[in-house]
């Protein structure tokens, strides 16, 4: 399921951007809570007496006044009261002034907050510093940053947590959904008809009370829900004209069959997972075209096999594939998920990732979500029959995967790091006579671009070692099978003899590395036990960092992030 989580955030990323994860890095903790700095400051102005007063500006006075930062509310203990009791609808922001994440978020939250205060609505957007105003983030409980709260109507007891999407649109259509009316009341057919008419996916509720427990549910879940419109009804006339005989959710769209229909048994209740589930699985297409919009919906999807269709929209004969695809995305339906990749569009790390270029297309590939295997067709004609042999085959696990690979350059060993790809890995980390070193990087993560340099040093120092290798390799363009990488960069080392690999997760500065080499691929004692006794003494700041890391659903809800499974990072 991990695996799965961060595949997901990973492909999710391909149109939502790039930034580098970085993960066991003792020397930098995940963003930790600067917890000793307030003392610290303490202690510094003892000592300094006047030169403190005069280096810092004094703190403004807080007071029930609402200041405002571009456009987003500037809350703390004393204004907060009044901040409520003036808007209706708030979304506040508690956030850490060292947290990437927040930082991350501050000009898409402050692009919202601008947008809906044009408008002239009763929804404003507000910000917390939780750090300074603990008495607050303690009240409503903020154990991660960020945390979005929505405060309706006044009411401090009973805040909603933020479930939309962490971008501009995604803000603005969540708030407006949740201060809107809620799910429309359908009572005539003419109604229904115009409203089911008007959306492209529409999910109504046929209810014989709009007041009971199914209708309550039915409410609450359109209330979270942005990629489709809500309605219910209790119209015999309504029923009749949709032809539905009892308690019933039918999902409408103008798509594929046109409509989709959950029928509750006598003794089945509707609940939020069964609805969720219901509208997750029927509003998408048979085959969802891939783009920003829908790539939520794709990533966050239930199934774990992703068939591929790469397709040139300008040629006529590839776009006639699209019907061979359908096809057999009926037969597979509820168990793999197919998706159309135009390779007109800006995807260039895309094809990259899945080894294809644009005169491959038409082209496919079909992707295990839980462990980012990659499969392709054995011949390069594409017909229903085809396709569905190998969706079949995958299914099966009797189909076998593919990994990238680069070709081994020329010079490969010509530095004091020699350049490994998957060609040629196995050969030389993997030789029984010698100690091989091994750094798995990315080229765009900054945590690798910082290492590079020790990392050559590291290789000009055991340059004339015979039984040392000192070795790098692209992981976004070569894969191999028998590695697994959490994170970039991620050091292994592969001792002579064919014994078990070790996984470096101490200091990366040359010294430390050195006498991890020098002792056979393992720290010496007294290093480890200073690394032990650091680790007791800030044991508490790692706890608040671990409890500050974000567990958002954003592109980096982890600290960590696989090779395999780094299609949010390349891209």
């Amino acid at each position: 399921m991990r695996t799965h989580t961060l595949l997901s955030i990973a492909l999710l990323g391909l149109l939502l951007g790039a930034s580098c994860i970085q993960a066991n890095d003792t020397d930098n903790e995940t963003e930790a809570p600067q917890g000793t700095s307030a003392e610290t400051k303490e202690d510094a102005s003892v000592e300094t007496g006047e030169e403190e007063e005069e280096g810092e500006a004094p703190k403004k006075e807080k007071t029930t006044e609402i200041e405002e930062e571009k456009d987003v509310m500037v809350l703390h203990i004393n204004n907060f009261d009044r901040a409520l009791s003036e808007y209706k609808f708030i979304l506040v922001e508690f956030y850490a002034p060292w947290c990437g994440h927040c930082q991350r978020l501050e000009p898409v939250y402050a692009e919202a907050a601008g947008k809906l205060k044009e408008e002239g609505t009763a929804i404003r957007l507000a910000k917390v510093d939780a750090i300074e105003e603990k008495e607050l983030a303690d009240e409503f409980e903020v154990g991660s940053f960020p945390t979005l709260k929505l405060f309706s109507n006044g009411d401090r007891k009973s805040p909603v947590d933020f479930t939309g999407k962490r971008t501009t649109e995604g803000i603005i259509q969540w708030m407006k959904r949740r201060s809107g009316p809620g799910a429309a009341v359908l009572d005539s057919a003419e109604s229904a008809a115009q409203f089911i008419d008007a959306h492209k996916v529409t999910v109504v509720g046929f209810f014989g009370s709009l007041e009971g427990e199914a209708a309550e549910v039915f409410k609450e879940v359109s209330l979270d829900r942005t990629d489709a419109e809500f309605a219910l009804t209790s119209s015999p006339d309504v029923f009749q004209k949709y032809e539905v005989k009892s308690d019933s959710v039918v999902l409408f769209k103008k798509f594929d069959e046109g409509r989709a229909d959950f029928t509750l048994s006598e003794d089945e209740k509707l609940d939020k997972t069964n609805l969720t589930t219901f509208i997750d699985k029927n509003s998408l297409e048979l085959i969802i075209p891939f783009s920003e919009e829908n790539a939520d919906k794709i990533f966050s999807s239930n199934i774990k096999l992703h068939s591929l269709l790469f397709i040139n929209s300008t040629v006529e004969s590839q776009k006639a594939l699209m019907d061979d695809a359908r096809t057999v995305a009926k037969v597979f339906k509820d168990k793999m998920l197919f998706v159309s990749i135009d390779v007109t569009t800006a995807i260039s790390h895309v094809l990259t990732y899945f080894g294809v270029s644009a005169d491959d297309a038409p082209t496919v590939r079909v992707i295990e979500m839980e462990t980012g295997k990659k499969y392709r067709m054995s011949t390069n004609d594409i017909t229903a029959e085809s396709l569905q042999q190998l969706c079949q085959e995958v299914l099966d696990g009797t189909a076998k995967p593919y990994f990238r690979t680069q070709e081994i350059p020329e010079d490969w060993d010509k530095g004091p790091v020699k350049v490994l790809v998957g060609k040629n890995f196995e050969s030389v980390a993997l030789d029984p006579t010698k100690n091989v070193f091994v750094e798995f990087y990315a080229p765009w993560c900054g945590h690798c671009k910082e290492l590079a340099p020790v990392w050559e040093k590291l290789g000009e120092k055991y340059a004339d070692r015979d039984d040392i290798i000192i070795a790098m390799v692209d992981s976004t363009a070569n894969e191999i099978e028998s590695v697994k990488v959490d994170g970039f960069p991620t050091l292994k080392f592969f001792p002579a003899g064919g014994k078990e690999v070790v996984d470096y997760s101490h200091k990366r500065d040359l010294e430390t590395l050195s006498k991890f080499l020098d002792n056979g691929g393992v720290m010496p004692q007294e290093e480890s036990d200073e690394e032990d006794d650091e680790d007791d003494e800030e044991g508490d700041d790692a706890k608040k960092a671990e409890d500050a890391v974000d567990d958002s659903k954003e592109d980096e809800e982890s600290a960590e992030a696989s090779p395999n499974t780094t299609l949010k990072e390349e891209l």
